[in-house]
C-alpha cells in the first residue's frame, strides 16, 4: 500500500513538473509581449470551464477584453472549452515593435479539426494553419493583448486512399519526337 502511494505521489509530482510550461512562475509584470501571447494561448487552449474566462481577461485590454467579457457562455464554451481540435504546433513568426509601448506579434497555430463532435481520428482530420496578428500594448506596467489585427487560415484536407497517386521509382522515357 505504501509503495503504491509513493508511486502515485511521484507520478503526480512528475505530471505537475511536466505540465508547468517555461512561463510557470513568471509573474505577469515580468513578461515580455511574446510571453504574454504565449500565456494567453496556453490558457485559451487548455480551458476546461466557462468560468475560466477571467483567466483570459487577465492578458487582454480594449476591444479583445470587451469581446470576451460580452460573449455568452455558449460562445465561450464553443470557442474555448469544447475541444474539437488537436494542436500540432505554435510559433511566433514575426514581431514588429511599433513604439516602446506597442508591438504587433504574428503567430502561426497549426491544428487538426476533429469535426463537430470532436471524434474524428486526427490522422483523417483536416489540418488547419492560421496566422494571426495581435496588437500588444503596455498599460500599467503590464503587456496586454488589445486586438486581433489580422487572421489568415488555410485548410489541408487529407486525400482518400483512392485519390492518392503511387509513384514508383523507374526509368523515365522520352516521348518520340513528332513525325514531320
Amino acid at each position: 500500500m505504501r509503495q503504491s502511494r509513493r508511486h502515485w505521489t511521484l507520478l503526480m509530482l512528475l505530471l505537475t513538473i511536466a505540465g508547468c510550461s517555461k512561463l510557470c512562475g513568471v509573474s505577469h509584470t515580468r513578461m515580455n509581449p511574446d510571453q504574454v501571447v504565449e500565456a494567453y494561448l496556453n490558457r485559451a487552449l487548455n480551458m476546461t470551464s466557462v468560468s475560466q474566462r477571467a483567466d483570459l481577461m487577465e492578458y487582454t485590454t480594449g476591444n479583445l477584453k470587451a469581446s470576451i467579457a460580452q460573449a455568452s457562455d455558449e460562445v465561450i464554451r464553443a470557442a474555448y472549452v469544447d475541444k474539437r481540435y488537436k494542436i500540432e504546433s505554435y510559433s511566433v513568426i514575426e514581431r514588429r515593435d511599433r513604439t516602446p509601448r506597442q508591438t504587433e506579434i504574428t503567430f502561426r497555430l497549426v491544428y487538426r479539426d476533429l469535426g463537430t463532435d470532436g471524434n474524428q481520428p486526427p490522422s483523417e482530420a483536416p489540418m488547419v494553419t492560421t496566422e494571426n496578428t495581435v496588437d500588444v500594448v503596455r498599460e500599467n506596467k503590464l503587456w496586454l493583448i488589445r486586438d486581433v489585427l489580422g487572421n489568415k487560415a488555410t485548410i489541408d484536407f487529407p486525400l482518400a486512399q483512392a485519390a492518392r497517386i503511387d509513384v514508383k521509382p523507374g526509368t523515365v522515357t522520352r516521348e518520340s519526337p513528332p513525325a514531320e
